[in-house]
């Protein structure tokens, strides 16, 4: 990985220090308790587990809104509070890890120890292991995760699972068959979109390029 970012930065004219990466380390994880007597943890006091998803910024969101509307009267309601807020938050982080999870779980990488460890049966969590299982004959849906306000609802698993090649049984969706013209309409409608959208996408490089010489436009 190391020499593959050297050898890229060095063709975009990358020079010196440049090439020359930092490395930074993490121990992932969550806390046992968020909110402990007069304590709160909210955003990465409360736990960090992977740096390039962004559900962190969602439960900052949601972690201060709930702080807000459930402040306690009394401290005698602290800890019925307290009890409830740690219950949610670690239901939240258990399924933020599910679906990070679910990533390298669908990968097909087998090329280092990192990939086999992390697609491993074993390093699966339970719970995730049995949504694969009953995915295999139905979709995901909002029955598989009912909690108000999931910070990764059924269509991201969807979206994760066939655009990483995840294939269904096919007598599982028998029953639904009748969908089936209509969903296909609908893939064709989005491929012609975005074949059609595509020819005036800007390159990332000129996109980023632009924008350092302009800066953002303003609204």
């Amino acid at each position: 990985m190391t020499r593959e970012l050297q050898a890229y930065v060095a063709r975009t004219g990358g020079t010196g220090a440049e090439l020359m990466p930092r490395k930074l380390t993490f121990q992932p994880g969550y806390r046992r308790k968020f909110w402990h007597r007069n304590c709160v943890a909210i955003g990465l006091s409360a736990g960090f587990i992977e740096p390039l998803e962004a559900s962190a910024l969602a439960l900052v969101e949601l972690s201060a809104a709930m702080l807000s509307d459930e402040m306690p009267a009394t401290r005698e309601a602290m800890d019925i509070v307290a009890h409830r807020f740690n219950d949610f938050f670690t239901y939240r982080w258990e399924r933020v890890i599910d679906f990070l999870k679910l990533h390298y779980v669908l990968s097909k990488r087998q090329d280092s120890d990192f990939w086999r460890d992390n697609r491993a049966a074993a390093s699966v969590p339970e719970r995730l292991a049995e949504l694969l299982a009953l995915w295999r004959f139905q979709p995901p849906s909002r029955y598989d995760l009912h909690r108000v306000e999931e910070v990764f609802p059924s269509a991201s698993y969807q979206y994760v699972l066939y655009g990483m090649g995840f294939r269904p049984e096919p007598e599982g969706f028998s029953r639904r068959m009748d969908d089936a013209d209509r969903a296909d309409e609908f893939f064709r409608e989005a491929a012609r979109l975005t074949h059609r959208m595509l020819g005036a996408l800007p390159t990332n490089r000129a996109l980023i390029q632009h924008i350092h010489q302009n800066g953002l436009p303003r609204t």
